[in-house]
């Protein structure tokens, strides 16, 4: 395929999408987000590609897990080692798995052991209220790892009158899934409570006729998660909070080199604990504080002559805090310092044992207003990372309201990505000596908004330098690559007389530059259509491409 011909491949259908919705009408005001740039503001209004999913459009797409809701999402796609709780890669934008920043109500989602994974393959979504996607540059914003983007996760909260849930649902290879949600509130203080827990007795994760030393029994997974939230007003302005989610999944699997009688089973707890205050000042601003705590204790046991049992636990310890103003009408601006410590205590089973960590200090800023029919955007962060450089990284976002309900826009940016401690201090093939993976990225697009409804076309070019790999001639990571992923994405979202459509479209060319090679497990085009169609008396039919 010819790069050069990305954008023209999709301009026709970009041409019919436009035709089909610019006369739908609006139905309802646009929601708020926060993710692109921490300052709270309507979706129509956020200068990077932003992407909400509320808990009725989680509901209606009937996903049990993360990966498989989003992966219907404009430039996000997901490769699996098996079924449901195996390995998941995230790629956003083309970016790899550890190039995409996960966060759950704020605190950073994170593995430091050696398999570059981040984890999502244990969330399911009946914790979840809603989920933001934005795609793009953003380590000015949030530091390393936000390459390619940032998924964040809110869990549910408890809001007016008290209101209870149960969900049920059966069905084949011994699923069975369960969840209890309660929650609500009155006028100063808000809370919720809520579990769930799923089993699957799966089937043989490699087939034995193909591979005849592999266990034959099934393979099945389970996994038990609890959320609890808490908030109170205890003054006007003044409010404290609290968080808590618990996630404990388990996975059988197989290996083609062991023998009929082995087994192998792996099992990830996670554990996120936040508590939080914000605080109003008047006409200085809002200030927010948030401690965070993520741990996740990964095991893996494979019996057998060449069994072992490995242990890998990573904490992350977050403090932020950030401070929110209006130094003139229509603008708004930020600052604040972010404190994380990262450590990994890890076992390969093998008698190599390693326990390091590290601390990341930062200071960041960020300001976005308009100037008549210009909006404008720029966030600047200074990272110190100990024992690694200091990185420094930018964005500046334009966009142009030149016709009601229009707008271009564009956006450049760099940002980085630190190596999993794994990475670095892994016994036998670790590097100490590893450098910062660094990017740089630019977007076009054009934009048309009616209340909620948005249409939106990107045009996207990021490079990476410095990316890590494995490199099987010295048998340890290194600083080896360079790659770059371009091309244009279209997404639609709203309602159509009472039809709700979500639509997307991504042509895309990610490559490795040294071999001028497509890069692994990344696809060169997605689709996606979802739509759902109310039919009154709290009945509604849907599906989903």
């Amino acid at each position: 395929m010819s790069r050069s011909r990305i954008p023209a491949r999709l301009a026709p259908i970009g041409l019919a999408l436009l035709a089909a919705f610019s006369s739908a009408s609006a139905q309802e005001a646009a929601p708020i987000v926060v993710t692109g740039n921490r300052m709270p503001q309507p979706l129509t209004d956020a200068l990077p590609h932003t992407t909400l999913l509320t808990r009725a459009e989680i509901e209606r797409s009937q996903a049990v897990d993360l990966a498989s809701l989003i992966a219907r999402e404009s430039g996000v796609e997901f490769a699996s080692n098996g079924g449901r709780g195996a390995a998941t890669s995230l790629f956003l934008r083309g970016a790899q798995n550890r190039q995409v920043l996960v966060l759950v109500d704020g605190v950073p989602l994170a593995r430091h052991d050696a398999t570059g994974q981040v984890g999502i393959e244990h969330l399911m979504l009946d914790q979840v209220d809603r989920i933001e996607i934005v795609r793009g540059n953003l380590s000015a914003v949030y530091g390393s790892g936000a390459v390619g983007g940032v998924i964040q996760v809110f869990t549910r909260e408890g809001r007016g009158p008290v209101r209870a849930s149960v969900h049920l649902e059966a069905g084949s290879l011994g699923f069975v899934h369960g969840s209890a949600q309660v929650g609500g509130g009155s006028a100063s203080t808000q809370w919720s409570v809520g579990a769930s827990a799923q089993r699957a007795r799966g089937q043989s994760a490699i087939d034995p006729a193909v591979f005849p030393s592999v266990n034959p029994d099934r393979d099945g997974y389970r996994n038990t998660s609890a959320n609890a939230n808490v908030a109170h007003d205890w003054a006007p302005g003044q409010r404290l909070s609290a968080g808590l989610l618990v996630v404990d999944g388990k996975l059988a699997y197989d290996s083609k080199f062991d023998t009929p009688a082995d087994t192998q089973d792996s099992r990830s707890r996670k554990t996120m604990l936040r508590v939080g205050s914000e605080n109003e000042f008047g006409h200085a601003g809002t200030s927010s504080v948030q401690l965070s705590r993520q741990r996740e204790r990964a095991d893996d046991a494979t019996t057998g002559t060449y069994g072992y049992v490995s242990r890998y636990t990573t904490v992350v310890d977050t403090l932020n805090w950030t401070h929110r103003f209006v130094p003139v009408a229509g603008w708004q601006a930020q600052g604040g310092v972010e404190v994380q410590r990262q450590r990994i205590d890890g076992d390969d089973g093998y008698g190599g044992g390693y326990a390091d960590g590290r601390d990341i200090t930062a200071l960041f800023g960020g300001v976005q207003g308009r100037l008549g029919a210009h909006t404008l955007g720029l966030n600047l962060r200074h990272d110190r990372v100990k024992g690694g450089d200091a990185q420094t990284t930018g964005r500046a976002d334009w966009a142009w309201g030149f016709a009601p309900g229009w707008r271009v826009n564009a956006s450049l940016a760099t940002s980085f990505a630190v190596a999993p401690l794994g990475y670095l201090y892994a016994s036998g093939f670790g590097n100490p000596d590893l450098k910062a993976e660094l990017a740089r990225s630019g977007e076009v697009g054009l934009q048309w908004t009616s209340g909620a409804q948005v249409l939106r076309a990107t045009y996207f070019d990021n490079r990476v330098r410095d990316e890590i790999a494995y490199d099987f001639g010295t048998n340890r990571f290194e600083n080896l690559g360079r790659t770059r992923n371009r091309g244009l994405e279209l997404s639609y979202s709203g309602r159509i007389g009472a039809t709700d459509v979500r639509a997307s479209v991504t042509s895309q060319d990610p490559t490795n530059l040294d071999t001028d090679t497509r890069l692994l497990r990344r696809a060169a085009f997605l689709a996606s259509t979802t739509v759902s169609q109310d039919l009154g008396s709290g009945w509604r039919v849907g599906g989903a491409l």
